[in-house]
C-alpha cells in the first residue's frame, strides 16, 4: 500500500477522508459508486494507519 498517495501530506490525507465521507451521504448514490468510493476510503484510512505508524504520530 506504501506508495499509493505519494505527494499527499497527513493533513491532505485527513481532509480527503472526511471529504470523502461527507460525499458518501449524498442522495442518489449507486451501489457500484458506493463500493468504489468505500475501497478508496479504505486504502486511504490504510495509508494514514502506515503514516502513524511510520512517523509515530
Amino acid at each position: 500500500m506504501g506508495g499509493s498517495f505519494p505527494k499527499l501530506s497527513y493533513k491532505n490525507l485527513k481532509t480527503l477522508k472526511h471529504a470523502l465521507q461527507e460525499y458518501l451521504k449524498r442522495e442518489g448514490i449507486s451501489e457500484n459508486d458506493k463500493k468504489s468510493e468505500q475501497a478508496l476510503l479504505l486504502k486511504i484510512n490504510d495509508e494514514i494507519k502506515l503514516m502513524r505508524e511510520r512517523y509515530r504520530f
